[in-house]
């Protein structure tokens, strides 16, 4: 982890006000984000970054605001994005040792993004995940919507989503995330179908394997843990 501020991208955010103007700009180590229409700016849909109390304080009330931002890193050039109206915000401290003040940490996250949570939304038609890994996205699908899946099932899925064309790649910096595209009635429809036509199958001998998803949260970690079905 030596030198690792070097290879974290950075959240600008500039603001004139009448008698001064507001110019800060904080390290970030994870951004979830996708292209407007226009293709000029970008919804984000996270952030997460550090400094020092009064930049943190700044960067929360301009989220609040649904102020504008621009993101750069080794990964993206030059990226102008926004989390939008309902964004959450999260703030706590980090201590590292040899430094007299802690540092402060913000994480935020877009409306859409907060309701991939169990039950969030259940009508939605699309799920904003942070991992592209096949286990991770199906089991995440399946506890936003409640589906009856198991984890034999990943590469079926996996295949599915490509080949409904159904899962597109989103802007990551430090994460690989991906939009799932799809209502619990389509899942449903897919599962129902297979299953008939033995694309998928049930254990017979009724033993459940447990999921192994990634718990890094990293493009570059892929630990993973086992979750009980």
């Amino acid at each position: 982890m030596k030198n690792a501020h070097l290879r974290m991208s950075s959240l600008r955010f500039t603001r004139v006000l009448r008698d001064t103007t507001i110019d800060i700009t904080l390290r970030m180590d994870r951004m979830i984000a996708e292209h407007d229409a226009d293709n000029r700016s970008a919804q984000c849909h996270l952030l997460s970054v550090i400094g020092n109390d009064q930049e943190i304080a700044a960067i929360a009330a301009a989220i609040a605001d649904e102020a504008r931002f621009y993101a750069t890193g080794l990964e993206i050039n030059r990226l102008m994005i926004t989390l939008g109206e309902g964004a959450e915000v999260f703030r706590s401290s980090i201590n590292i040792p040899g430094r007299s003040r802690l540092l402060r940490h913000l994480v935020a996250i877009s409306e859409e993004l907060s309701k991939t949570r169990a039950g969030g939304n259940p009508s939605a038609r699309r799920t904003i995940l942070c991992d592209d890994d096949r286990a991770f996205v199906l089991y995440r699908i399946s506890v936003r919507f409640g589906l009856p899946v198991l984890p034999e099932w990943t590469d079926w899925f996996g295949q599915m989503l490509e080949r409904k064309n159904a899962i597109d790649p989103l802007i990551g910096i430090g994460c690989a995330p991906v939009a799932v595209k799809g209502t619990k009635k389509r899942f449903l429809g897919w599962m129902g179908h297979a299953l008939k036509h033995g694309a998928i199958k049930i254990p017979e001998d009724g033993q459940l394997t447990p999921w192994q998803v990634p718990i890094s949260f990293s493009a570059e970690l892929q630990e993973t843990e086992d979750v009980a079905a």
